[in-house]
């Protein structure tokens, strides 16, 4: 028969303190990326207008390296969000 020595019990504590932060670091990651995508559909918005692909490449760029070094130094979506005002301001600019 299996032997069920290693089942994990009621009073297990497990390692709780692990799956906080591995969840925190979850959430985080979720933040970031949604922030990056809602700065890459305003640059496509862009690249759509007449002229201005060269504009929706540098928002890109700038997304992603912002998008990187918020989540490299624990600012999270802070990083990506003036990113996401100025592409919408660039949006209704170009218009």
């Amino acid at each position: 028969m299996a032997s069920n020595d290693h089942a994990a019990t009621a009073n297990d504590g497990g390692d709780l303190a692990e799956h906080e932060s591995t969840y925190a670091a979850f959430v985080a990651l979720t933040e970031v990326t949604v922030a990056l995508l809602l700065c890459i559909v305003l640059c496509l918005v862009i690249w759509t207008l007449e002229g201005h692909g060269f504009v929706a490449l540098v928002g890109v760029i700038v997304a992603f390296v912002a998008a990187s070094l918020g989540a490299a130094a624990d600012y999270g979506w802070r990083a990506v969000a003036p990113v996401f005002v100025l592409l919408g301001l660039a949006a209704i600019v170009l218009n």
